[in-house]
């Protein structure tokens, strides 16, 4: 059963909806419970957040189709993950040489305090490598006001 809640000062937990305590209800009294607690993805931030890669991958491929391209988005953005120093090194089996793997950008994989840090990460890798050239300024406003 999947139930959510909104944590109340004091620390108290409280449905977040209608349907959430019909199913509450349906509980029995006395018995113990576990539940696993997860924290929602700000839904409106991610959307944000593959907006700003699709306006990356865009402007990276000079084509304003490119971000229809899953390919070509999955490109830029691990490109731009790895510039921003958001990676794992790996090695190969010889150990003579490795590779730079972006790590997940799940959003329960990290805390808060990263997620702000590598959004700006993100910007600066970007004005770096994809928009090194651009002197527009509409376009360049248009990458600052991304977070």
């Amino acid at each position: 059963m999947k139930v959510s809640f909104i944590k109340q000062p004091g620390g108290t937990l409280t449905p977040s909806s209608e349907e959430t305590v019909n199913k509450m209800l349906k509980l029995s009294n006395g018995i113990e419970y576990s539940v696993d607690i997860k924290v929602k993805q700000n839904g409106a931030l991610h959307r944000k957040m593959f907006s700003f890669f699709a306006f990356c991958t865009n402007h990276y491929y000079g084509d304003s189709e490119a971000y229809k391209d899953e390919y070509r988005l999955e490109y830029v953005r691990k490109k731009l993950t790895v510039i921003a120093g958001y990676y794992r090194q790996v090695f190969n089996r010889e150990g003579t040489s490795f590779e730079l793997i972006p790590l997940s950008l799940k959003y329960e994989k990290m805390p808060a305090e990263d997620r702000s840090e590598l959004y700006s990460r993100l910007i600066n890798a970007a004005i770096k490598r994809v928009f090194n050239r651009t002197t527009d300024d509409n376009t360049l406003n248009q990458l600052y006001n991304f977070f």
